[in-house]
């Protein structure tokens, strides 16, 4: 009698647990969470989903493609208004011809850019020539790759934004200024149009910014340094409605809930000619200071 019970309690467990598995994944929670290679019944993987929710909690970047350079801008949003900065560069150089911008966490960005510069050297002391964009996205997206799937690591959880300007009279099939992104899937994707936002939320209105940057885009009078000065005067326009919000906000917890405001708009360009220059502009009255340049 009493093997019975236990039999039939067996039964009962196995049925309810079949019954759980079928209701979807709520139920089943982090049991497909103990492996980066392991997918759960709907076909996706956990690690690599939350990776693209923190990359989606960076800071957003924008960026505009003209003929002659490549305007990016992304706002300096820090933890303390006693820093200057968190050490980490929004933008970065990585030949003359490709430029990077991270968003999402700091740490993880600053990782792929190391490992983007490295591989950018690697490759021109090893065959005298710079990477060309096809293999750097190759190996960039290889690397991402291999964070989703390799024993006792985690997923990038950051973004790459990547900025590619071609030398005069380049006949590859990337003869214009291009922009490209990386998610921590290890996916690429190229941005047809001459406008790109990443993460976005921070922004009130995306269709409108859009428009504004793409008037940007078209201006041909201006140069690239007044340019830069416009996409900076444009996002500081966008904190300040945000702020303004912030201060109309119903309650204090409410207020603490928002996205922090930036201390700083920092902006770049790529260029034939100058190559990558950043600059960092304070949202106070005082006038703009300059970050340190790199050209390659």
């Amino acid at each position: 009698m009493p093997q019975l019970v236990l039999v039939l309690l067996s039964l009962l467990w196995v049925t309810q647990e079949g019954s759980n598995f079928c209701h979807g994944n709520e139920s089943l929670e982090g049991r497909f969470s103990f492996s980066l290679s392991t997918f759960d019944p709907s076909g996706k993987i956990g690690q690599v989903e939350r990776a693209f929710i923190a990359s989606s909690l960076g800071t957003p970047i924008v960026a505009v493609v003209k003929e002659d350079a490549i305007l990016l801008a992304s706002p300096q949003i820090l933890p303390s208004p006693l820093m200057e900065d968190d050490g980490t560069s929004r933008f970065a150089a990585v030949t003359p011809q490709i430029a990077i911008g991270h968003s999402g966490i700091s740490a993880d960005g600053r990782v792929l850019v190391a490992a983007a510069q490295q591989l950018a050297v690697e490759h021109a002391y090893t065959y005298d020539e710079a990477i060309p964009i096809d293999l750097f996205l190759e190996e960039m997206a290889l690397l991402y790759q291999e964070y989703t799937m390799t024993p006792g690591v985690r997923p990038f959880g950051a973004t790459l934004l990547v900025a590619y300007m071609p030398k005069e009279g380049s006949s590859t099939k990337h003869s214009k200024p291009q922009l490209f992104r990386l998610d921590p899937s290890g996916s690429v994707i190229t941005y047809d149009e001459t406008v790109a936002i990443i993460n976005g939320r921070f922004l009130e209105s995306r269709s409108g910014l859009e428009a504004s940057l793409q008037d940007i885009g078209r201006s041909l009078n201006a140069t690239v340094a007044e340019d830069r000065q416009r996409l900076a005067q444009l996002l500081q326009e966008v904190v300040s409605r945000k702020e303004d919000t912030r201060k109309m906000a119903s309650s204090v917890a409410e207020a603490d809930n928002m996205v922090a405001l930036p201390s700083a708009i920092i902006t770049a360009s790529l260029s034939r000619g100058s190559g990558l220059e950043v600059e960092r502009r304070k949202l106070q009255s005082s006038p703009a200071t300059k970050d340190t340049s790199s050209k390659s």
